[in-house]
C-alpha cells in the first residue's frame, strides 16, 4: 500500500511506476497497431482504385491517379506539419476553448504516431498505388495501341509530380506548421462530439 511517505506499494513498484508501465505497453503496441491501420488503407484504397481503373476510361483512371498523388502530398505536409510545431499556442488555444484547439494539443503530444500515419502509412500506400494504378493505365494504353513513348512519359510525370509535390508541401509545412494542424484540427474537431 501506499503512504504519504512516498515509500513504495506493497507490490514493491514505487508510485507512478504502473502509469509508466501502462504507458510503455501502449507505446509497444503501436507498431502492431500501424500495422492494422495500414492492411486495412491499403486494401480500401487499392479495391476502390481497381474497381475504378477496371471499369472506367482513361480519362476518369487518369483523374484518379492524379487524386491519389495529391492525397499523398496533402498527408506528407500534415505529418511533417505535425513533427515541426510548436505545441504552446495550441494549449492556449485548448484553454481558451478555441474549437479545435484540443485536438491539436492531442496531435502534438502524439506527433510521433500522427506523422507516422501521414507519412508512412497513407503516403506510402498512395505511392504504391497510384504506381500500381499508372500501371493498369499504361496496360489499357498498350491494348489500345499507344505508343511506348506516351506510357513511359505517363509513368515519369507521375513520378515527377509526386517527388516535387512532396518538397513543395515539406518546405511549405515546415515554414506554416502551425498554421496546418490548427487548420485540420478545426476541421476534424467537426466530426467529434464534445
Amino acid at each position: 500500500m501506499k503512504n504519504n511517505t512516498g515509500e513504495q506499494s506493497a507490490q514493491g513498484k514505487p508510485p507512478g511506476k504502473k502509469e509508466e508501465d501502462k504507458r510503455k505497453k501502449k507505446k509497444n503496441m503501436w507498431p502492431l497497431t500501424a500495422l492494422v491501420i495500414t492492411l486495412i488503407v491499403s486494401f480500401t484504397f487499392s479495391l476502390i482504385s481497381e474497381l475504378i481503373i477496371g471499369n472506367t476510361g482513361l480519362v476518369i483512371a487518369y483523374i484518379l491517379v492524379f487524386v491519389i498523388i495529391l492525397i499523398n502530398i496533402v498527408t506528407d505536409m500534415i505529418g511533417t506539419a505535425v513533427a515541426a510545431c510548436d505545441i504552446e499556442p495550441f494549449l492556449s488555444m485548448s484553454a481558451r476553448k478555441v474549437k479545435g484547439g484540443k485536438m491539436a494539443v492531442r496531435f502534438v503530444k502524439n506527433a510521433e504516431k500522427v506523422s507516422n500515419i501521414c507519412c508512412d502509412v497513407i503516403g506510402d500506400i498512395c505511392g504504391i498505388i497510384s504506381g500500381a494504378a499508372s500501371a493498369a493505365i499504361l496496360a489499357k494504353q498498350f491494348v489500345d495501341g499507344t505508343s511506348i513513348f506516351i506510357s513511359v512519359l505517363f509513368s515519369a510525370i507521375i513520378a515527377a509530380l509526386t517527388v516535387s509535390g512532396k518538397a513543395l508541401g515539406k518546405s511549405y509545412a515546415m515554414n506554416n506548421s502551425n498554421k496546418i494542424i490548427f487548420m485540420v484540427a478545426k476541421t476534424l474537431s467537426v466530426f467529434k462530439k464534445n
